[in-house]
């Protein structure tokens, strides 16, 4: 088997011209940016959403993802209303869709209550 020659191994890069220390220098600093991207994006905690009972039992804030869908929280009770589910606005015009709404920032739902008969 013949032996090829240094020349003919380069293939597409036969007619780059740049040495070894710069290359090294090139692929140290495009390392060093993917670590610094890895530790940004690990410390984004993301969107935090409140939830406003209005008068209800607590709910914990969740921690979510752009994009991402809520956890469905346990349902806050009160005495003397029934739970409506969770709205965009304080004044309950808004439903939030838990199955179907994404998360976009952080945000506050509010609790809508209907008196009980």
């Amino acid at each position: 088997m013949a032996e090829e020659s240094p020349r003919q191994l380069r293939g597409l890069y036969r007619n780059v011209k740049i040495s070894v220390k710069t290359l090294d220098t090139i692929i140290l600093a495009c390392i060093l940016v993917i670590v610094v991207l890895l530790a940004i994006d690990l410390q984004n905690p993301g969107f935090t959403i409140t939830f406003d009972s209005r008068g209800g039992t607590d709910v914990p804030p969740q921690n979510r993802m752009y994009g991402e869908l809520l956890t469905v929280p346990e349902p806050p009770t009160r005495e003397g209303y029934r739970f409506t589910g969770w709205y965009r606005d304080s004044a309950c015009y808004e439903a939030w869709i838990l199955e179907s709404d994404t998360i976009q920032q952080d945000m506050t739902l509010y609790a809508g209550w209907e008196k009980s008969p």
